[in-house]
């Protein structure tokens, strides 16, 4: 009877958990390369950095405070400053409106602009400040003290180790199949440990809420509106204010006296004007700063990324209890050839 000898863990099938292991490996080095991670966690991380002071509850109060003050300029000089002035100087209203546009032809413009500037910038705010919460979880990508661009380094780094692995076991399977096991347990485990579950799904939802709003003509709008309203603060304060005190008989301080008196949202709009023109310029060259970082990662959802390591963990997992006991297999040994005990006898006879 011929012999045959089993070595464990050798056959065709036993081999089936390395290839899976090295096509672990190799999704998540192409996931890396294929979502330009190299660039997105770098271009995620300058913008988180660049919008972090900009989304605090208190600069979001103070945005809001700054656009409600001016809306409620805008509509008293529209509707008790320009009636009042007209009557001081003995014209209608129809006529001081005339001159203004003649001799102030920015406080015109601005104040023609107003109405559609104001709900312009009220809904930007919104639309950031519906953002904080969703913007404090993406931020903690990996981890609060981690920065972003440890990412791609981790899923690469992740990719060559399962590939690594996976050529180990196609070799030896016991010993390769016990660090596959480890191996997997960590890359499922460390994604929930850490919440970018939730936290990638975050990201791509404040992601998706941005997409419509965040482009290069939002940010030439609002550059250009802010100039108008820029514009029509100066030449109120420099030039119209004045020159409207000495057709009244006042100075420059009665006037603004008589302002604050009758007038307060357009005396503290005025007062406040370089402030919040300052703070409104800051919020649109944020934008404008971080376009080219959002527009890098715009394309990439997080969610399926993350998604993948934890799958390709899982699988590694499965594959590795199979190396492991597919190594345990029992060698099984069958006698070589023999002949019968009475042909030996015979021939020893012989």
């Amino acid at each position: 009877m011929a012999s045959t000898t089993q070595r464990p863990g050798t056959g065709r099938g036993t081999r089936i958990p390395a290839v899976i292991v090295m096509l672990v490996g190799a999704v998540l080095i192409g996931t890396t390369i294929v979502n330009n991670l190299f660039a997105v966690g770098p271009a995620f991380e300058n913008l988180t950095n660049g919008f972090r002071p900009v989304l605090t509850a208190a600069a979001m109060q103070t945005a809001r405070t700054d656009v409600a003050n001016l809306g409620a300029a805008g509509t008293e000089f529209q509707t008790k400053v320009a009636p009042a002035m007209a009557l001081q100087l003995g014209m209608t209203p129809a006529q001081f409106q005339a001159y203004v546009g003649t001799t102030f032809p920015g406080v015109a413009d601005g104040m023609a602009a107003l109405p559609k500037i104001v709900p312009t910038f009220k809904g930007l705010i919104a639309t950031l400040d519906a953002q904080r919460t969703l913007f404090a979880s993406a931020d903690s990508i990996p981890t609060s003290n981690l920065p972003a661009t440890t990412i791609p380094w981790a899923l690469l780094i992740a990719g060559i180790l399962s590939l690594s692995i996976g050529i180990f076991m196609w070799f030896v399977r016991r010993i390769s199949g016990v660090i596959a096991i480890v191996f997997g347990a960590l890359l499922v485990a460390m994604p929930f440990a850490l919440s970018l579950p939730a936290k990638a799904a975050d990201a791509d939802q404040m992601n998706a809420n941005l997409k419509p709003v965040y482009m290069q003509q939002m940010i030439d709008q609002a550059g250009g509106a802010l100039t108008t309203v820029g514009t029509m603060g100066t030449e109120m304060s420099g030039t119209m204010l004045p020159a409207l005190a000495g057709k009244l008989g006042m100075t420059g301080d009665q006037l603004q006296t008589f302002l604050g008196s009758n007038f307060p949202a357009t005396a503290a709009a005025l007062q406040n004007m370089p402030a919040s023109m300052g703070r409104f310029q800051g919020l649109v060259g944020t934008f404008d700063a971080n376009l080219q970082n959002y527009e890098t990662m715009k394309p990439v959802a997080f969610s399926p990324i993350i998604w993948t390591a934890i799958f390709g963990g899982a699988l590694m997992l499965v594959m590795g209890i199979w190396a492991f006991a597919a190594g345990r297999t029992p060698k099984v040994t069958v006698l070589e050839e023999t002949k019968p005990t009475f042909q030996r006898v015979g021939a020893a006879a012989r």
